[in-house]
């Protein structure tokens, strides 16, 4: 059984024989008039796995409320009461928390798309972007750090001014406000930092580039430690560091070694324990607090699909609502 969005107007069907045989082709010939929310957000994303995920999940989407496809679906008239009633619907057929929640995340992003274009008022999109995720039964892999655990860590790290310390802070600093794995701060080279535009060339997974714009507050943490680092040795950023504060610098840091650092920190610092991916799972999270949208976020963090974006998404249980104009947040 579907159930319409209240209040809607269809529109006129599509030319069947259109796009036939790949149903989840856009419509080209669409124009300024008949401008399709979806369609928008669709075209947002990369092309490829996540591209034709979301457009499968816009389709079914679009049935559940009795249209065809996600091209006939008046998606400018959703509401707060639509996209709830359709959350306990899916629920009610035992469909999983990571299915609905995807479903949900997906009308959001279609809202912001109609709002963007006019087509609904900022009340209405602030109301959908309100309806809350799906809480699973089964506990989610790894946690976001609050505020006050990420800032002991950096305390306890900058505590004795040593050249050590001044390194790990960068670390941690860049994991928790870049959202940079600890294999991509391992191989960090100095020729891939921008001074003049404090920008960062990260190369990740698969030798995808990407650039990142720390905040003033990371930034100063890394500076510090380029002026202790000094520009001698090894193209690497990170460098060993051996007892007496004695800087090695033609022997890069290890990914192993960064695991050892961090959970050095957490134990002196007397913070519960975490992985170093949880710093990246934080950084998302303060992301989307802030009010990033899952597609900035999955950008940033250099995934190829949203789907995996949306697994760092702590937000529940991180107990932050973020700042609702979208200010960025410090991170640290």
């Amino acid at each position: 059984m579907s159930h319409p969005i209240p209040d809607v107007v269809v529109y006129d069907a599509p030319d069947p024989h259109h796009n036939e045989g790949n149903a989840f082709a856009l419509d080209a010939r669409r124009t300024q008039d008949t401008f399709n929310p979806a369609q928008a957000y669709v075209l947002t994303l990369g092309a490829g796995q996540s591209r034709n995920k979301i457009l499968r999940v816009l389709n079914s989407i679009a049935q559940e409320f009795g249209h065809a496809s996600l091209n006939e679906c008046p998606w400018e008239k959703l509401n707060y009461d639509a996209v709830l009633a359709f959350r306990v619907r899916q629920m009610e057929k035992g469909l999983s928390p990571s299915t609905v929640n995807l479903q949900i995340c997906t009308l959001r992003m279609v809202a912001k798309q109609a709002w963007l274009k006019g087509m609904m008022s900022i009340e209405t999109y602030s109301a959908i972007r309100e309806v809350k995720s799906v809480r699973g039964s089964r506990v989610s892999k790894g946690r976001a750090l609050n505020t006050r655990e990420t800032g002991k860590l950096i305390a306890q790290s900058e505590l004795k001014g040593t050249a050590i310390g001044v390194r790990d802070a960068a670390i941690i600093a860049l994991a928790v406000g870049c959202g940079m794995r600890r294999a991509e701060i391992a191989t960090l080279k100095l020729q891939n930092i921008n001074h003049q535009t404090r920008v960062i060339t990260i190369l990740g997974k698969g030798n995808k580039e990407r650039k990142v714009a720390p905040s003033d507050d990371v930034w100063c943490r890394f500076e510090d430690w380029l002026k202790v680092r000094g520009e001698e040795g090894c193209e690497n950023v990170f460098v060993a560091v051996k007892k007496g504060d004695n800087i090695q610098p033609y022997w890069a840091i290890t990914a192993s070694a960064i695991y050892q650092l961090l959970k050095s920190r957490a134990g002196d610092s007397q913070v519960s324990a975490f992985t170093p991916h949880d710093l990246r799972r934080t950084f998302a999270t303060r992301l989307l607090e802030s009010g990033a949208d899952i597609n900035t976020v999955r950008q940033a963090m250099g995934h190829a699909s949203i789907i995996t974006t949306q697994r760092y998404d702590k937000r529940d249980e991180h107990g932050g609502r973020g700042d609702k104009e979208g200010r960025a947040l410090s991170v640290i």
